[in-house]
């Protein structure tokens, strides 16, 4: 299918009512949108889809991720990269960033040197759009299922080679406040538009607000890996909760109790909450043994643990179920919550994409009256099809 075609009768969501819209789509990007009931006169030798009524949302973006389908991104090839960036198409995912947990030194710079070659030209699916490191920078006593062989203090050099290995795709990491270095570390990614998000961490509630005012954006998988607050210790919690910082949140019911993900989200805007999965390679797949990185994880009734131990390891959720447990859990409708995985996270990573509007990438999924998935484009480029 080409780049440039033309959407007829899309329902789309964000534009304040449910009025059908036609978009010309051009080279990959929205370049217009016009009510269908103008019957707008498109250029006639472009190919044109009716949707026929249909829900037109922007496609997820999975900002933090390990795996699916029996891929881990800390074990990877180029076949396993187009394998599972088709499989996340599937899956209404038109953008992911890699999360890698810490490697030994020269396993790491391999992988950052990998995912910069693959970054240069485009994978068959959902679009590699950056990395995340989630360690080295943590502590040790809340690694949870990281292992913590090869954490580190932190060094601002450090960052430097790694982001030259990755020419420059290192777009969020994970730090702990309290470790040796941490606020430098901060302040230096901060200055380079690398997100910071602050977690697996036991840092109180002092070092937490000195570690958003040195440039932290972001909590990492907020409520998990961190010190929940004591009545007299607001602890690192207290202190992202009245900050302005966006919130990753699982939204599986597992990593925080439902009732937890509704009190968060009645004290935090729903701009600043960013939805997650944070899967590992055991998505998609029956229950068994596994790996995140170098530890074995189990997975059982659909948990993800540590082998032998109760810790949770990332998780087997489903993109379009975590937002369906959104819309559950939040007591709203799968409409309004979309956002969270789309242009919230698009929004603080700076991607040109979570949006339906002019000139923003052609990343669209298409969606039934029961907001069962149909369609996929990921910029323009047709991918997964029910009704075309």
């Amino acid at each position: 299918m080409s780049t440039t075609f033309i959407l007829r009768n899309a329902k789309l969501i964000g534009t304040g009512n449910l009025q059908e819209q036609d978009l010309f789509i051009k080279d990959g990007l929205v370049d217009s949108l016009y009510p269908s009931s103008e019957k707008t006169q498109f250029d006639s030798t472009c190919p044109s889809y009716d949707l026929e009524g249909r829900y037109l949302l922007p496609g997820i973006f999975e900002s933090h991720l390990h795996g699916s389908a029996g891929i881990d991104f800390n074990h990877i090839d180029s076949e396993k990269l187009e394998q599972i960036s088709m499989y996340l198409a599937g899956r209404g995912v038109t953008s992911f960033f890699v999360s890698l947990v810490s490697e030994k030194e020269e396993k790491l710079y391999e992988l950052l040197r990998f995912y910069a070659r693959s970054a240069e030209k485009d994978l068959p699916g959902a679009r590699l759009a950056g990395i995340h490191l989630e360690g080295p920078w943590i502590s040790p006593r809340r690694s949870g299922a990281i292992s913590p062989a090869n954490l580190k203090t932190a060094q601002p050099e450090t960052l430097d080679r790694y982001q030259e290995a990755a020419n420059g795709l290192i777009r969020y990491i994970t730090v702990a406040p309290e470790i040796e270095g941490a606020f430098d570390l901060i302040e230096k990614a901060d200055a380079e538009g690398i997100i910071v998000g602050l977690g697996h961490t036991e840092a109180d509630y002092d070092q937490g607000r000195e570690a958003i005012a040195r440039g932290a954006k972001l909590a990492t998988h907020f409520g998990n890996a961190m010190v929940w607050p004591h009545q007299r210790h607001p602890g690192i919690m207290g202190a992202i909760v009245e900050s302005e910082l966006q919130l990753e949140l699982i939204f599986d019911g597992i990593h925080v109790h439902p009732l937890n993900l509704r009190l968060i989200a009645q004290l935090v805007s729903c701009d600043r909450i960013v939805g997650i999965t944070d899967a590992t390679m055991a998505r998609g797949l029956p229950d068994g043994d596994y790996i995140l990185g170098d530890m074995a994880i189990r997975v059982e009734k659909g948990i993800s643990h540590l082998k032998d131990s109760k810790v949770l390891a990332g998780s087997t959720l489903d993109p379009i179920h975590a937002v369906q447990n959104a819309a559950k859990f939040l007591d709203a409708e799968f409409k309004d919550v979309h956002p969270l995985f789309s242009s919230n996270p698009a929004r603080l990573f700076s991607l040109n994409t979570g949006e339906i509007s002019p000139g923003k990438e052609a990343d669209l999924l298409v969606f039934d009256e029961n907001f069962k998935l149909c369609d996929s484009w990921v910029a323009g480029r047709h991918l997964a099809s029910a009704v075309l």
